[in-house]
C-alpha cells in the first residue's frame, strides 16, 4: 500500500549479499507492429492448473475421458515438485501431455520483467490478459522466513500522495485468482528448490479492503491449498473502516496492518486522502481497538517515516496520545516505522537514523509502546510498490512516442472505447496524412454506439460532464475557449510567447498528481455506464419471457449480466 521497500518488521536480520540485478527477460518492452487492417484470431482460452481447485481438476479430466488419480498426478507435479512446464511431467501419458499443452495452461500471469537485489529480494512485474501491470515480491531472510508480497488491484483508488501506485490511479479490481497465482507462483517454485513460502503480506499494488471478496477468496485458498497459516498472512489497510468491520467477523486469524503515517486527520488527509472519506481518525481508531477487543490479536500500525515531516519527537508523542486517547493498549499494538521511497510524484525524503532512533525512543519509554524500524529490502531495484510497473510502463510510452523509422505518418481514423472496454470496428476509409489539405473530404459512416443527445442517460453526460482526469478538463476547456474566441492563461505560467516545441516538451513531462477526488468521478461513470447495461438487459430479459426471439448479439450482452453484476458491486464498494 505504500511506497516503501517490501519487507519484514524486523529490523535484526542482515542483508546477505548475492548477485546484482539480473533481468529475467529484456527490460526493453516490445512493441507488437501495426495490424491496421489484420484481422487477428483471438488464442482459445485455456484452464489455469495453478489456480484451479483439485475438485474441479479431477472433473475436468473425466470430462476429457481420464481417470480422476491423474489431476492428483498432476497436483503433485505443480504443488509439491514445483514443476512449471507440462513437458516435464513424464509420468503422465503423452497424449494426456499433448491435451494438456493444447487446453490447459501453468498460470496465467505473463512475466514482463524481474529484477534481484543483492539482498536476495526478487521483485517481478507481470501484465495481466488485459494489459494491465502488477507486482510482486519475494523476500529471503537468513533465518529462513521466506515472504511474500502480493498485489490486489490493478492500480490503487486511495489516492496517497506518497505511493508510485497512488500516483498512477486505479485500473480495475484483480480476481481472486489473479491474487492466489502471484502466492502461488512463489510457492511452488520454493518448493520446487526445498523450501517453503512462509509469509504473505498484502502491500502490494492497491489497496486489499476495497476488493474485499476476491481477498479474502484468496487468503482462504492460501491457508487451505498452500498450506500458509492465517496468523503468517497480514493485511495491510489504509482504512477502510466498514471492511476492517467486516474481517473482525470473518473466522479467519489473519493480521491486520493499518497504514496510519499521521496522528492529526488534518495532516492524514493530506496525505492519504481516503481519511476524510472513511470518517477520520476518530472512527478509524474506535475501529481498530474494535478489532483488537473482538479478535484478541495486536495489530500493527505502518509509519512511513517523511523527513521533516512527520519523524520528530513531538510527532512520536502526538501518534503515542493518540493510540492512548482511544484506549489502545499497548500490548496489542506494534509501531513498523519504515524508509520512504522518493518517487517523482513526491518531493519528501526519507528520514535520517537519528531522526528514526529518537521516534523509537520516545514511544517505548513514555508511552511503552513497541516500535521497529523496518529493515530495508530491494532498495538496489524498483521494490517500492508500483515503482516497477511505472519504469516499464515509462520505457513503453517512449517507443510509443519514437517515430516510425521509414518516416510513414499515422493513417487517419476515427476510434471510439465501446462499453466492455474493447474497440469498435473503424469505419472510414482511410487517407494517408499526407494527401490531406484543407477542404478535403474523408468518406465515414456513422458507428452504432454514437451518442444520442435526445436520450436522457447520454443527454447528462454533456449536462453534467464527467472527466476521466486533469488533463481531460483542461483540453475540454481550451476547445470551448476556442469556441468562445477567448485565450486560456495558462496555470502552470507558461509565457504567451513559448514555442509550441516548449508547451508540448512541458506538457509530456509534467508529472500528473492523481487525486482521490479524480478516481471517485471516474469510477461514478463506469457506475452509470454498468447500470444503462444492466438497464438494457433487464429489457431484453423482458422480451425474452413476453416469447420474443433474441438475436445473437443481444443473448452476448445477456449472457455479461454476471460479469457486470460482479463489476458493478465492486465499483459500488470503492464509492462507500
Amino acid at each position: 500500500n505504500n511506497n516503501l521497500p517490501c519487507s519484514s518488521a524486523s529490523s535484526s536480520q542482515t542483508a546477505r549479499s548475492s548477485t546484482t540485478i539480473q533481468p529475467l527477460e529484456q527490460t526493453t518492452p516490445t512493441i507488437p507492429p501495426s495490424t491496421n487492417n489484420e484481422i487477428t484470431t483471438p488464442e482459445p482460452f485455456k484452464v489455469n492448473l495453478l489456480t484451479l481447485p483439485l475438485p474441479e481438476l479431477e472433473t475436468l479430466l473425466q470430462s476429457w475421458s481420464y481417470p480422476a488419480f491423474r489431476a492428483r498426478q498432476i497436483h503433485t507435479k505443480i504443488f509439491s515438485q514445483g514443476v512449471s512446464s507440462i513437458d516435464e511431467m513424464t509420468d503422465l501419458p503423452l497424449k494426456l501431455r499433448t491435451t494438456l499443452k493444447e487446453r490447459a495452461t501453468i498460470g496465467s500471469l505473463h512475466l514482463e520483467i524481474e529484477q534481484i537485489s543483492t539482498d536476495g529480494t526478487k521483485k517481478r512485474a507481470y501484465k495481466l490478459h488485459d494489459g494491465q501491470m502488477i507486482e510482486s515480491v519475494l523476500m529471503p531472510y537468513e533465518d529462513g522466513r521466506r515472504t511474500a508480497c502480493i498485489s490486489s488491484q490493478a492500480g490503487c483508488a486511495m489516492g496517497c500522495v506518497f505511493c508510485a501506485t497512488g500516483q498512477m490511479g486505479f485500473a480495475r479490481q484483480l480476481t481472486s485468482e489473479e491474487i492466489y497465482e502471484q502466492v502461488a507462483r512463489f510457492a511452488t517454485e520454493l518448493r520446487g528448490e526445498g523450501e517453503r513460502l512462509s509469509n504473505v503480506v498484502m502491500m502490494g499494488m492497491g489497496e486489499p479492503l476495497a476488493n474485499y471478496r476476491n481477498v479474502i477468496g484468496a487468503i482462504r485458498r492460501m491457508n487451505t491449498e498452500l498450506g500458509i497459516g492465517a496468523r503468517k498472512i497480514t493485511v495491510s489497510t489504509v482504512g477502510v473502516v466498514p471492511n476492517i468491520k467486516k474481517l473482525m467477523k470473518e473466522d479467519l486469524q489473519v493480521r491486520l496492518a493499518l497504514s496510519l503515517h499521521c496522528a492529526t486527520d488534518e495532516e492524514r488527509t493530506a496525505l492519504l486522502p481516503a481519511n476524510r472519506r472513511y470518517g477520520g481518525l476518530d472512527e478509524l481508531m474506535m475501529t481498530m481497538r474494535e478489532y483488537i477487543t473482538t479478535k484478541k490479536m495486536r495489530v500493527t500500525f505502518e509509519w512511513a517515516l517523511i523527513e521533516g515531516e512527520n519523524d520528530s519527537p513531538e510527532v512520536a508523542r502526538s501518534l503515542g496520545r493518540l493510540l492512548k486517547r482511544h484506549g489502545i493498549r499497548p500490548d496489542m499494538s506494534h509501531v513498523n516505522l519504515i524508509p520512504l521511497n522518493p518517487t517523482g510524484g513526491f518531493g519528501g525524503g526519507p528520514s535520517g537514523r537519528g531522526n528514526v532512533q529518537r521516534f523509537v525512543e520516545v514511544l517505548e519509554k513514555e508511552f511503552g509502546i513497541s516500535a521497529t524500524p523496518r529493515m530495508r529490502r530491494g532498495i538496489d531495484i524498483d521494490a517500492g510498490c508500483g515503482q516497477l510497473t511505472t519504469s516499464v510502463k515509462k520505457k513503453e510510452d517512449a517507443l510509443l512516442l519514437t517515430p516510425p523509422e521509414n518516416g510513414a505518418l499515422p493513417m487517419v481514423g476515427v476510434y471510439e472505447d465501446n462499453e466492455e472496454g474493447g474497440e469498435d470496428d473503424v469505419v472510414v476509409e482511410e487517407v494517408e496524412m499526407q494527401d490531406l489539405s484543407h477542404g478535403s473530404v474523408v468518406d465515414f459512416s456513422i458507428d452504432g454506439g454514437f451518442v444520442n443527445l435526445d436520450d436522457e442517460e447520454d443527454a447528462d453526460d454533456f449536462i453534467d460532464p464527467t472527466f476521466e482526469d486533469e488533463f481531460e478538463l483542461a483540453e475540454a476547456e481550451r476547445l470551448l475557449s476556442l469556441v468562445k474566441g477567448i485565450t486560456l492563461t495558462s496555470e502552470e505560467g507558461i509565457e504567451n510567447n513559448s514555442s509550441p516545441e516548449m508547451i508540448s516538451q512541458e506538457t509530456k513531462t509534467k508529472t500528473t498528481k492523481i487525486t482521490d477526488e479524480e478516481a471517485i468521478r471516474k469510477a461514478k461513470r463506469r457506475r452509470k455506464k454498468l447500470l444503462k447495461q444492466m438497464k438494457q438487459i433487464q429489457k431484453l430479459k423482458d422480451m425474452e419471457a413476453d416469447g420474443k426471439t433474441l438475436n445473437q448479439e443481444q443473448l452476448d450482452k445477456v449472457a455479461k449480466e454476471k460479469e457486470w453484476t460482479i463489476e458493478l458491486e465492486s465499483v459500488e464498494h470503492n464509492l462507500m
